[in-house]
């Protein structure tokens, strides 16, 4: 449990540094184009990264506080059995769907290690790592929320 916590908090980290990046290169960029006249060739590249680890690293928090937008009135309206059938076949099928997702992320990143972003000139098999180890963790989180699912007895109506 502390193990997860503190895993918790170095991906918030993470997007917290994230969107810090973003915010000061693209402070930057607009303060050498209106100052210097001169545009910067790195940070709209860095933004456009980092904003895919942004998003990827952020599904999987969302996914693991069960935070995701979902339609609550189907579910309520039915018999907790089937309301927890309806859930399971979601939580399965968001959990292949980012299988398959995480394995072709896993595909371009091998394939993109030995080219270089256009700017930075940095491998983009780095960047495009966000793709499957945050597909892979919510894989986890998505299954640890349909072994809960299972655990709790289901609520009568």
């Amino acid at each position: 449990m502390i193990l997860t916590n503190v895993f918790r908090r170095v991906v918030d980290a993470l997007l917290g540094l994230s969107l810090a990046i973003i915010v000061a290169a693209m402070l930057l960029q607009v303060g050498a184009r209106y100052i210097y006249h001169a545009a910067l060739p790195w940070p709209e590249e860095l933004s456009q990264l980092l904003l895919v680890v942004l998003s990827f690293f952020g599904m999987y928090r969302a996914i693991e506080e069960d935070m995701h937008i979902r339609l609550d009135l189907i579910p309520a309206s039915m018999s907790a059995v089937m309301a927890r059938l309806l859930r399971t076949i979601a939580i399965v099928a968001a959990a292949i769907f980012l299988g398959y997702i995480s394995y072709g992320g896993y595909e371009l990143a091998l394939r993109s290690w030995s080219q270089p972003s256009t700017a930075m000139r940095l491998p983009m098999g780095w960047f495009y790592l966000a793709i499957p180890v945050a597909g892979a963790l919510s894989v986890l989180a998505l299954l640890t929320q349909l072994i809960d699912l299972f655990a709790r007895e289901p609520r009568r109506q």
